[in-house]
């Protein structure tokens, strides 16, 4: 296994690897029905009971993979099964009546296809000169691990970092329990998210009030580190931010807000997005993933931290 890719795992992914893994690359997003064939997603779950000392257990149920037979995970009778086709059908829908062609930029599976994700291309837009992407993601889990979720991410081209500012009143993220229908909640995903428009077009304000704001370094990072633990030893902890300072100070497009708020909130992006991690584990990469979907503890204590700097 590497880092959650297994023997039945395949990602497809637009010109290049976004969390640094295997799969097809192609040079045009392509639509759902495309999508779900290159990134090999189109088998179904089945349920079938779980048995003991050739007994049916009343009420669980094993949710096996239609080509390969695997028992992803045990679930309940209340567990609704989300099909993969379901699951961009859904994403489809969210976006639908939104002069937005839905195209997908990311899909693939982990852990055998324990879980799933989705990452639709939406419009660009501009941040202080920067051309910063915009995607809609989704992920799904078959083994009974996660709730789903579809939420807005944004990518700053330049350094290739995630940005995960929060706007108060725009939501980022929308989750649904799988003893829920997605279907009847499609309505509530559209409102939650409203394609993020909010939520974009208010990253602009947020931008501009820390790009004028002045830091001071140290007092930053004592506090950054106090306020998010990571379990790291001290040595690690200064070689991070180490690392962080050298991107504040040394990297070309972050000298036009050197010694500001702005320019440290993207040093920080920069770093726990594109860092080699100081330990390897074994869900690396689900952990890249889910943090490029859901946000990353440190940036966003950093973002809390710099807007009170």
């Amino acid at each position: 296994m590497e880092h959650g890719i297994m023997e039945y795992d395949w990602i497809l992914s637009v010109k290049h690897k976004p969390w640094h893994g295997i799969g097809t690359i192609v040079e045009d997003a392509p639509t759902s029905d495309e999508a779900i064939k290159i990134a090999k997603l189109d088998w179904k779950i089945e349920q079938v009971p779980v048995m003991a000392n050739g007994a049916e257990i009343p009420n669980y149920f094993a949710n096996v993979r239609s080509d390969t037979n695997e028992a992803l995970g045990v679930v309940r009778g209340r567990y609704k099964v989300v099909q993969n086709t379901e699951a961009f059908d859904f994403v489809d829908g969210i976006i639908e009546n939104k002069d937005v062609e839905c195209r997908y930029e990311t899909a693939g599976s982990l852990f055998n296809g324990r879980k799933i994700f989705l990452l639709v291309r939406l419009p660009n837009k501009e941040l202080l000169g920067d051309d910063v992407e915009n995607y809609l993601f989704f992920t799904n889990s078959h083994d009974g691990s996660s709730a789903l979720t579809a939420g807005i991410t944004n990518v700053r081209v330049v350094c290739n970092n995630t940005l995960q500012m929060a706007i108060k009143g725009a939501k980022r993220t929308w989750t649904c329990r799988h003893t829920d229908s997605i279907f009847a909640k499609k309505a509530q995903a559209q409102e939650a998210l409203g394609l993020a428009v909010t939520y974009m077009d208010s990253m602009d304000e947020i931008a501009e009030e820390l790009a004028s704001k002045k830091i001071n370094e140290e007092a930053f990072f004592r506090k950054l580190f106090e306020k998010n633990p990571t379990g790291i030893c001290e040595k690690n902890k200064e070689l991070a931010i180490e690392r962080m300072h050298l991107i504040y100070t040394m990297k070309d497009d972050l000298q036009n807000f050197r010694g500001s708020a702005w320019g440290m909130y993207n040093a920080v992006a920069d770093f726990v997005s594109n860092t080699t991690p100081f330990r390897n584990t074994a869900t690396y990469k689900e952990n890249k993933m889910n943090q490029f979907c859901s946000g990353y503890a440190m940036l966003n204590t950093a973002q809390d931290l710099l807007m009170v700097a």
